[in-house]
């Protein structure tokens, strides 16, 4: 009787071991089903493996999130191996491949629920933070629905009861017409104000939320980049999460939050490395926010993934060899287009209404050029000569002999006269005064060419904090000074050869992206996954059911782990 006592007893204890740990997983190795009530997932938009090299050599140390690297994402679309934000996002957030563009939209025409929209629907809080328009491809993804990522009026009224903290740029898509927006009949700063969101557009209010739910819109359309940054007016994006993390965590029952470090990616298709570096500096300061408060929670799980590389960056260049120079760019103070604001603001821009172009170069009637330029022209008959003053420098015009002479030697070829009226070289004039000149041109309105002339060792050398060299201010010069995006990726192209940094594109490339987890499940994404797996194992972690056969899905990706 004592023996069959014994073994009564024995049964009925692992029968009740059987029960707790089978209520806590079905899959052996993996982490508990539901063992992590918060998710935040925090995505560096456009960053692979050589963005975190040139931020450490920046730093002069590891950045703080390196030490949880687990493994590496694939990133390839439905239609394509090199995706598009919008793809990669709709794959992120909801576990199903589409075509570049599709903004969780199948190739099918099927509106798959994201991440978010599951966890909003077990009870927890949710949010979205950006350093882009918040109705941008990413962001947008998690919450709205639409073919085309082009359609963000259509994408912005997705948003407002259904994410509960909205921090970001792009207040232009939440506004009427009337005010400045883009919305043509909803007012949806009204309607999130109604229904009861904090409203806030400037850093310093960020102290004034009470609400659990709020709308922070600190731009009408994209934030800057974090080095041109108005610190003052506008908050980072570790400033962004800290707020996030504060309104969600009020909720009992957890919360899923994306944030999104969205300018790395444009910094990227820019070739820029000042901004690429100092957003990657930015954004780890986002993610010791997460990291902070999921060691503090101990029921949080953190992951940082990328959802593509953009741009091909690599440490090094043909000419400088085994070397790299990322040093000469910790004196900078301002971007790639701080740099194009700046050779803007500072130019003086002189209409060329009457230029005639003649073998690659803009030749002006001298007249309107030097009028332009606030200079002098006297027109001597008798010698049949044009003596010019401008901004200190004088030079004589051989009307004749159609040379100029200046500090005296004779150039040839810098004018012609027709139907009595000399054309100038705008290049020549350039040169005399000692200034740089770049050419504007509007496509298929010539009436709108304007050359710009501008001092360009003057107006760059204080923003980037080493000398220019001629072959330098010369690439300024040649491309199309109307092009904002043209001047721009030449300034990057200026400053990644001095760092000797090189570039493979200005747009997106195939390759996987590396992975870093901390908290509860980290060690679920060990190895090589799919982008389409990272809801797929949030959905596990959070228990919030996005997806059947949860447990059957783990178990695959235990198995291929271990055999």
């Amino acid at each position: 009787m004592i023996i069959h006592r014994i073994i009564r007893q024995t049964a009925a204890l692992v029968m009740a071991v059987v029960v707790l740990f089978g209520s806590m997983t079905t899959v052996a190795g993996a982490e508990a089903k539901g063992s992590a009530r918060n998710v935040i997932l925090l995505i560096p938009d456009g960053m692979g493996i050589g963005y975190m090299t040139a931020a450490r050599i920046f730093k002069g140390e590891e950045l703080s999130f390196e030490r949880y690297v687990k493994g590496l994402m694939k990133t390839y679309s439905a239609d394509t191996n090199i995706t598009d934000s919008a793809a990669a996002g709709t794959a992120m957030a909801t576990g199903y491949k589409t075509n570049n563009g599709m903004i969780s939209v199948t190739p099918e025409g099927k509106e798959p629920d994201s991440i978010l929209d599951a966890a909003r629907g077990k009870g927890k809080a949710t949010g979205l933070v950006a350093t882009s328009r918040i109705t941008h491809a990413t962001p947008a993804v998690f919450t709205s629905h639409d073919p085309s990522r082009g359609n963000e009026v259509a994408l912005a009224r997705e948003y407002i009861g259904n994410v509960d903290v909205i921090l970001g740029g792009g207040r232009d898509m939440f506004l009427l017409e009337k005010d400045g927006g883009k919305q043509p009949e909803r007012d949806l700063v009204a309607e999130a104000k109604a229904g009861g969101y904090d409203y806030i557009t400037n850093r310093k209010e960020i102290s004034q939320v009470k609400s659990n739910k709020v709308l922070g819109l600190f731009a009408m359309s994209d934030l800057k980049y974090e080095i041109d940054r108005d610190k003052e007016n506008v908050p980072s994006l570790a400033e962004m999460t800290r707020l996030a993390v504060d309104v969600l965590s009020k909720k009992d029952n957890g919360f899923f939050l994306m944030v999104e470090g969205s300018q790395i990616d444009w910094a990227g298709h820019a070739n820029d490395p000042v901004a690429l570096i100092h957003d990657m500096l930015a954004f780890e300061k986002a993610v010791d926010v997460a990291l902070e408060f999921a060691k503090k929670d101990k029921n949080t799980l953190v992951v940082v993934v990328g959802d593509h590389e953009t741009g091909g960056i690599n440490i090094g260049n043909t000419p400088g060899g085994y070397k790299e120079n990322i040093a000469v760019l910790k004196k900078a103070t301002g971007s790639a287009n701080a740099i194009r604001d700046a050779l803007k603001d500072k130019a003086a821009a002189i209409p060329l209404h009457g230029a005639k172009p003649l073998n690659g170069s803009y030749y002006v009637p001298v007249r309107e050029l030097i009028a332009g330029l606030e200079g002098e022209v006297m027109y001597n008959e008798q010698a049949s000569t044009v003596e010019v003053a401008v901004q200190g420098v004088k030079f004589t015009m051989n009307l004749a002999k159609e040379t100029i002479v200046y500090g005296g030697h004779t150039v040839d070829g810098a004018y012609f006269v027709e139907d009595g009226t000399a054309f100038v070289d705008v290049r020549t004039i350039a040169d005399f005064i000692g200034l740089e000149v770049g050419i504007g041109t509007v496509k298929d309105k010539p009436e709108e060419t304007k050359a710009y002339f501008v001092d360009g060792r003057k107006t760059v050398e204080p923003i980037i904090g080493f000398e220019l060299t001629d072959a330098d201010l010369q690439a300024f010069t040649s491309v199309n000074w109307e092009s904002d995006s043209a001047l721009a990726n030449e300034a990057g192209t200026v400053l990644s050869a001095h760092a000797l940094i090189s570039w493979g594109t200005r747009h997106h490339t195939g390759e996987e992206v590396p992975l870093y987890a901390y908290g509860k499940g980290a060690n679920e994404f060990v190895g090589l996954i799919d982008n389409t797996d990272l809801p797929r194992i949030l959905s596990y972690l959070m228990d919030v059911e996005l997806f059947k056969n949860g447990e059957q899905f783990m178990q695959r990706l235990e198995d291929r782990r271990n055999n």
